[in-house]
């Protein structure tokens, strides 16, 4: 009975071939699971393979439509540190390995750049030098570290000479900066150096500016050149002007413009020029205009300083015209507009002056030093004689593209800034 209750022992037979089965079906999921795997495993494996393959010739495709430069090996050091850096932007942009570059590079080396790689690549292989190498073959061959030490000396003594524009001087300055990097990389410092450099005629017109930004100093110095440019400018449209169509043609009121007066008779009474009535005509004194004694016994004229024994005593200065009324009735001045020390003055050009004059109120706009002089005695239009005893020696006074200097002495006047003599 009790062999009864108990479940029936499993068949050893149903046991043991009862799990076989579906363990062969589990293996059989199982293999075709690992097929898929591993061909999966082989197409990236033949996508890798194809993309190594590729880039030598799609690569190049590439790269050739960027027109890339070529590098004839010349002396120029300029050129072949313009060179590296032009190939390294277009490989920047392409975002080309590091294994590609000097292969890509290699062809655009002509001239005796070429011959000189030939030498190299015994030594170093292209397919095994990566561009860092390359770059560091290429700089010792035409680049080395003394034209590197020549280019920085060259900056830091670089200025604006006078045949140079700003904008010249600028492409020089940036071209030579890339040697200097402590000074370029800070704005604030690139200005200053620039500013520096500037010739003084630009540099002493935007000093009082403290510049903080490299463009801005530019854009000052630039409109600057500008304004010192305007006046040659205005000269040489004047003089085309006068070629093209005569003294008739000439445009009215151009600034810096030389007018020459037309020639007026002089006075019939006495040959001379002047203007008022004739002193000689009415027997007035020719000092101070008054009837009753001549000009020898006039109670005004200034006495003559005695000459100093074994001198010889020299003539009084004299100047021929003092107004824009004086001038006009004179063949022998002319009258234009010119910078003077920067400042731009109406000048009186006089021959028949023997010394060079500033006004008082002009002077102070000179900006130089005065000196006092052993006090002369200048004879004007009127027969008069002013004392004048202030001299300011070498004022620059720009005409056309040259730079005259000039002694000017302190006279009272006011119609013109300056009369230019014969001294």
């Amino acid at each position: 009975m009790e062999d009864d209750r108990r479940p029936p022992s499993p068949d050893p037979s149903y046991r043991s071939e009862s799990p076989d089965t579906p363990r062969s079906g589990a293996g059989s999921a199982d293999l075709a699971g690992v097929y898929q795997l591993i061909v999966q495993l082989l197409q990236q494996q033949q996508q890798i393979q194809l993309a190594t393959l590729q880039p030598t010739s799609s690569y190049y495709e590439r790269f050739r439509r960027l027109n890339p430069p070529v590098f004839d090996g010349g002396p120029d050091p300029i050129a072949a540190e313009t060179w590296i850096r032009d190939m390294e932007k277009m490989f920047q942009a392409l975002q080309f390995p590091e294994e590609t570059k000097v292969r890509l590079a290699i062809p655009q080396l002509k001239g005796s750049a070429e011959f000189w790689w030939t030498t190299m690549e015994t030594a170093y292989p292209a397919s095994r030098i990566t561009w860092r190498d390359f770059t560091r073959l290429f700089y010792a061959e035409y680049f080395p570290d003394s034209v590197n030490q020549m280019k920085q000396d060259e900056f830091l003594t670089l200025t604006q000479s006078e045949h140079m524009s700003v904008l010249q001087y600028a492409s020089k300055f940036n071209e030579l900066g890339q040697f200097c990097p402590q000074f370029m990389e800070n704005e604030r410092s690139k200005a200053s150096r620039f500013e520096r450099g500037l010739r003084y005629r630009i540099r002493s017109r935007i000093s009082s500016h403290l510049f903080t930004c490299y463009r801005d100093v530019l854009d000052r110095a630039l409109k600057v050149e500008a304004d010192l440019m305007r006046p040659d400018l205005e000269r040489s449209d004047l003089t085309k002007a006068r070629s093209a169509g005569g003294q008739s043609s000439r445009p009215k009121g151009i600034k810096g413009s030389m007018i020459k007066k037309r020639q007026n008779r002089g006075c019939p009474s006495c040959g001379k020029h002047h203007s008022g009535p004739c002193l000689k005509k009415i027997g007035a004194c020719f000092t101070c205009g008054q009837l009753g004694h001549m000009a020898r016994d006039c109670p005004k004229r200034a006495p003559r300083p005695p000459a100093t024994e074994g001198q010889k005593p020299t003539n009084t200065p004299r100047v021929f015209a003092l107004t824009r009324q004086d001038a006009s009735a004179s063949d022998q001045v002319v009258t234009g507009t010119l910078p003077v020390n920067l400042i731009d003055a109406s000048i009186l050009f006089d021959s028949g002056s023997t010394h060079s004059f500033v006004s008082v109120s002009f002077s102070k706009q000179l900006h130089c030093t005065s000196e006092k002089i052993e006090p002369l005695h200048v004879a004007t239009p009127l027969q008069e004689t002013v004392i004048v005893d202030t001299k300011y020696k070498n004022c620059i006074i720009q005409l056309g593209g040259k730079e005259l200097e000039a002694n000017l002495l302190q006279l009272d006047m006011h119609d013109f800034d300056i009369i230019l003599g014969m001294d």
